[in-house]
């Protein structure tokens, strides 16, 4: 973020560029013409580079704005509900949103964490479970069967919830 210090410095810069800019016309001397040009050019680099940093994070909060508001609209499109013999909590896309895509569900963290992540649905032996796994967290939740050890260990949802 740009911090009041860093605009202070860059408009401080331009400042300093435009006074010395003035006192060119008062110097008399090459040595102390070129001297003062010098330390001009100095200036106005040091205010363009600032300049190109405050462009650069204005570039990058606008992108992060337009991402929220991508966000704020997909998310409109589900509806928390629980799937599964133990009440797991999923997102699911609300009938009449689809817009050409397949029945979906999505992973209630990364909602949280403004992502879309869509769950995949997974059959694990022995035990004939069936397991919702978001490719992205790493979250899982049975909706069918319960974990056992052989299925390997990742945050279930299941299993928090006992």
């Amino acid at each position: 973020m740009v911090t009041g210090p860093e605009l202070m410095g860059g408009l401080s810069a331009l400042k300093t560029a435009f006074d010395l800019t003035k006192g060119l016309k008062e110097i008399g001397d090459a040595a102390s013409l070129n001297s003062a040009v010098i330390e001009l050019q100095e200036k106005i680099l040091t205010a363009q580079q600032a300049q190109a940093t405050l462009l650069s994070r204005v570039g990058e909060l606008e992108e992060e704005v337009a991402n929220f508001k991508t966000w704020e609209t997909d998310k409109q499109r589900y509806v928390l509900k629980q799937v599964g013999y133990n009440g797991t909590l999923v997102y699911e896309q609300k009938e009449g949103v689809e817009g050409g895509e397949a029945p979906h569900s999505i992973c209630p963290d990364c909602y949280q964490n403004a992502r879309r992540s869509i769950l995949q649905k997974v059959h694990r032996s022995p035990g004939r479970s069936e397991v919702l796994v978001c490719q992205q967290c790493s979250w899982e939740a049975y909706t069918e069967g319960d974990w056992r050890p052989e299925h390997g260990g990742a945050k279930t949802a299941s299993r928090r919830s006992r």
